[in-house]
């Protein structure tokens, strides 16, 4: 049985995808990557191309069919958590975290094993998933502060994806706005764009560049309502866009998911969130409610009639752009 010492574990969304890499990549620099084993679903499996190390281990389980996985998963790390008995599991949320951790715990309790289990919340509000690991889990990493911190809870900021990345440049003289949808529940956003698109006049138009994020899936059939209204040379389109640079757009239309609030933020206070509301617990209404009542953001969308460009000395202080290294310095002492 191969030799396994760390399990990261997270599905469901890019929310809880990216940290978990970003947390592979810097633990495969000062751990050997063999013994690091990645655990996700069809979700993650879009994303494996961003694990730098090919050395670190997948093991990719689909989890449409909740109860397939629990049996699925059980079956497959079985004998791997019998021969390893000292395995630091790190969960980074999704549903998928739940039954791996529990089935670690029980190991511990009737095996006598020593795995130690650490658990990562990027939002506000804790998720139904994390609300469960919470109880069997020796620290949780929380990413807002809070006034009382409980005893598991350790504070280390907000994931950022990486600050030293290549950045676009746009044309200084236009106004440049941006919609920032993602793969979910962009379309509510598209359409508030447009909106707000067809009561300005035909000189206002003229100043601005529009930089919209849209699933392919949808592409043609919004690409068709944008260019009814603005000229084809004054709208792109993009699925994603790895070189975006925040400081360059004078509005941002985004979602109020943790991992998109923070890394805009970090740039650039010129934007207005929409929460995705569909969630059951709601948490991206919380997330942007802490950043409104610390008046971090727009309160009302509107597009600009000149440019809103962000003053170079713009600095969040509410994000840490090392809370990955953070998390690490205490899963590997």
């Amino acid at each position: 049985m191969k030799k396994t010492k760390f399990i990261v574990i997270a599905g469901s969304s890019g929310g809880h995808i990216f940290p978990a890499i970003k947390y592979l990549n810097n633990l495969s620099n000062i751990k050997k990557p063999s013994e690091i084993l990645f655990i996700t679903n069809e979700k993650g499996q879009n994303y494996l191309e961003k694990i730098k190390n090919d050395k670190i281990s997948k093991l990719i389980v689909n989890s449409q069919n909740k109860f397939s996985f629990i049996i699925k998963i059980f079956l497959k790390l079985n004998s791997l958590f019998f021969f390893n008995k000292k395995i630091t599991l790190i969960g980074f949320g999704g549903f998928i975290t739940t039954p791996i951790l529990i089935i670690s715990k029980l190991f511990n309790i009737f095996l006598l094993s020593s795995n130690k289990i650490y658990i990562h919340e990027q939002n506000f509000i804790y998720g139904l998933a994390n609300k469960i690991n919470y109880i069997i889990a020796k620290n949780v990493f929380i990413s807002f502060p809070k006034t009382n911190i409980r005893s598991k809870e350790i504070f280390v900021g907000n994931f950022f994806i990486n600050k030293e990345k290549s950045k676009e440049k746009l044309q200084n003289k236009s106004i440049n706005v941006l919609l920032m949808g993602g793969s979910a529940g962009s379309l509510e956003l598209n359409n508030r764009m447009l909106e707000e698109v067809k009561t300005l006049d035909f000189d206002h138009l003229k100043k601005i560049n529009f930089y919209i994020q849209i699933p392919e899936f949808n592409l043609e059939i919004y690409k068709k309502k944008y260019l009814e209204i603005l000229d084809n040379d004054k709208c792109s389109f993009f699925t994603f866009k790895n070189n975006l640079n925040h400081k360059e757009y004078d509005l941002i239309l985004s979602r109020s998911g943790s991992g998109s609030i923070n890394e805009i933020l970090y740039y650039s206070n010129n934007v207005y969130f929409m929460p995705h509301l569909i969630s059951r617990d709601q948490h991206q209404r919380y997330n942007l409610n802490y950043f409104l009542s610390h008046n971090m953001s727009l309160k009302k969308f509107y597009i600009p009639n000149k440019k809103n460009k962000v003053s170079k000395f713009y600095f969040n202080t509410l994000i840490n752009p090392h809370s990955i290294e953070k998390i690490i310095c205490y899963t590997t002492r």
